[in-house]
């Protein structure tokens, strides 16, 4: 290998290893990435990497032989378990099996069935009721941030709301909210694979297992119980999902309804800030708010990668893919494709097709919660714009951690601009 090649496999290497410098701002990696064909072979993973547009949107579109679960099988799992100590392997196998069973990683009619079933709880109707209840949770979150001296976007808003959302769309009490955040976070933190995030991932999963099958077991048992459990359940045109299944399309609507959205917040709030003259458009105009969150997610996806499986050898863009082997799509680059986007390094909430970003994926496995996360970004950044005009983050390095996959600003010290008198 090239010192250059040695040099990208390093690089990739220390990316996909969350490494906090590598993952603070990854596009000018991107950028590198995508020269000649925007395909990249990662010795150190094994697998392969793309970077193109029109590459990820075409894997995502069901193009090619490639399964979903390319967390649980291929190059890049069996190379991660042969650098695990033989100690960790169990485990590692554990919660991969178990997220087998996300709707995400399934494939085929199984998960056609799954996605019917779920979209039980995500009809237009049942979003459009969630309005009020966002809005009251954000008054009530702006509220505390105002009464602390130091008040932090991320930690006291991102963070929460989110958590808070998903948790009243799965029926979990108030006062389990903050215990459920951290199993989330934990499990999250599980993609960055290491003993320690492994063995905190176990525990967590096993925590959550148990506090859904006691639900289930209520639901079962008494018929009462939250609705979305009783929808899942509910066995209407011969269709139902088993426990195991409703227990891992929670965990997978908590990440979804609250680690990407999270990153939403976070992302956008930093992205207008850093663009002044972009927050001041939607000062002058709240009514920009909504269409502003696709370039917001184009311009710092929340969701950076997910890995696929080949089921069949196969070329794509003239290079060849052996079955086994391990592809990951980079969201996170192809919404910088300058091939598709104009200048894309530049944040243009007037963009005219923001909305071909594909960090909420595409085709079959568009994401089922897409219009409650564009409902919360617009019902937040909407509060911020209209009651906080002049607010500004205050001086200080911005820190990211999590995995590459879902990289996460740690704080957002904010000035609001305006008096606590």
């Amino acid at each position: 290998m090239t010192a250059t090649l040695a040099q990208r496999d390093e690089e990739i290497t220390a990316f996909f290893a969350a490494d906090p410098a590598t993952i603070a701002w990854p596009y000018p990696m991107y950028e590198r990435w995508q020269r000649g064909t925007g395909i990249v072979r990662w010795s150190g993973g094994p697998a392969t990497v793309l970077t193109r547009h029109r590459d990820v949107k075409a894997v995502m579109g069901g193009a090619y032989p490639l399964s979903n679960n390319g967390y649980r099988h291929g190059t890049l799992p069996d190379g991660i378990i042969s650098r695990l100590p033989l100690a960790h392997h169990e485990i590692f196998f554990k919660i991969m099996d178990f997220e087998a069973l996300f709707m995400s990683r399934t494939d085929g009619e199984t998960h056609a069935r799954l996605r019917r079933i779920s979209s039980r709880a995500f009809t237009a109707r049942r979003i459009a009721e969630l309005r009020d209840a966002i809005q009251a949770h954000v008054d009530d979150l702006v509220a505390d941030m105002l009464a602390h001296d130091d008040p932090d976007l991320k930690t006291e808003l991102a963070d929460q709301l989110p958590v808070r959302v998903i948790c009243d769309l799965i029926g979990v009490p108030q006062h389990d909210r903050e215990m459920i955040k951290d199993w989330s976070t934990a499990i999250a933190a599980f993609m960055s694979v290491d003993e320690g995030s492994l063995r905190r991932a176990d525990a967590a999963l096993d925590a959550f297992i148990g506090y859904l099958t006691a639900m289930i077991d209520r639901v079962r048992t008494t018929g009462e119980g939250p609705e979305l459990a009783r929808l899942l359940l509910d066995g209407r045109d011969s269709e139902a999902m088993t426990e195991d299944e409703l227990i891992a399309t929670y965990l997978v609507l908590l990440f979804g309804g609250s680690e990407t959205t999270t990153n939403l917040l976070g992302n956008g709030f930093l992205a207008l800030q850093r663009h002044r003259e972009q927050w001041d458009m939607l000062v002058a105009d709240p009514g920009l708010v909504r269409g502003a969150i696709d370039e917001l997610m184009r311009y710092d996806s929340p969701h950076h990668y997910l890995p696929r499986l080949a089921t069949a050898d196969f070329e794509i863009s003239g290079e060849p893919i052996h079955a086994g082997e391990t592809v990951i799509v980079v969201m996170g680059a192809a919404n910088r494709d300058p091939e598709v986007f104009d200048d894309p390094g530049r944040l243009d909430i007037t963009r005219p097709n923001r909305a071909e970003h594909l960090s909420l994926a595409f085709g079959p496995h568009y994401c089922l919660g897409a219009a409650l996360a564009r409902l919360e970004g617009e019902i937040v950044f909407t509060t911020l714009v209209t009651r906080f005009p002049r607010a500004r983050l205050r001086a200080g390095d911005i820190a990211y951690g999590g995995s590459a996959m879902l990289r996460a600003i740690q704080h957002l010290p904010t000035d609001l601009g305006v008096s606590r008198a």
